[in-house]
């Protein structure tokens, strides 16, 4: 990869936390993540899994999704950062990898945690919309 997934945890986690950033880049990072954070729909759009996920943790959180089924994410109480990206590039099953990251990440939030696990299951509906079957995270992440 261009740009190795262990950097782009690792660029999240920084802006999460400010670590490793001079006293006023870390102020420019907070109140950008937090911007984010507080507008999600101006980060990705309507219908969209990072929005979702953002939406369902306000605050807690921060997800975008990049090309080819990439995920980053901060998790600032954590002073984590996640990069993630499905192999093959499938954006729907990377939309469950992350979603089923942040709610194993989250699990001490019993309520919030179940909010983010329901969104790494989304229904596969039929041409006529009949539910048919759902995706689901491997058990390493359940």
């Amino acid at each position: 990869y261009a740009v190795p997934l262990r950097s782009f945890a690792l660029g999240f986690a920084r802006m999460a936390t400010g670590v490793g950033f001079e006293p006023v880049r870390a102020k420019a990072t907070k109140r950008l993540l937090s911007a984010c954070m507080a507008e999600p729909f101006l980060v990705a759009g309507t219908g969209r899994a990072d929005v979702a996920l953002m939406v369902a943790a306000p605050g807690r959180i921060f997800v975008k999704g990049g090309a080819e089924g990439v995920y980053c994410a901060a998790l600032p109480e954590l002073g984590l950062g996640i990069a993630l990206k499905c192999d093959d590039g499938a954006g729907r099953a990377a939309e469950v990898m992350v979603a089923a990251c942040m709610a194993r990440l989250l699990r001490a939030d019993k309520a919030l945690a179940e909010k983010l696990i329901d969104q790494a299951s989304p229904p596969i509906q039929s041409r006529v919309g009949a539910k048919v079957g759902a995706l689901r995270p491997t058990v390493a992440l359940a």
